[in-house]
């Protein structure tokens, strides 16, 4: 029973701990601030990209098994 009692409030307080850092966690404000100085045109770079390495597999979709 004095066991029992024991974990019992070190649950709870544990459980009170958690929650009471997780509020006081989300009340932190946001801040996102993103430059735009410089950005990545990412269909120029796909449109012009040369030389890329191309890779060759062996077609077996018409191969059948001889019964």
């Amino acid at each position: 029973m004095r066991k029992t009692k024991f974990a019992a409030i070190a649950a709870g307080a544990l459980l009170f701990a958690g929650i009471l850092g997780w509020v006081n966690l989300s009340n932190l404000p946001v801040e996102a601030k993103t430059s735009t100085g410089a950005q990545i045109d990412t269909f120029t770079i796909m449109s012009t990209a040369k030389n890329l390495p191309t890779e060759k597999f062996q077609d077996f979709s018409l191969v059948f098994c001889g019964e």
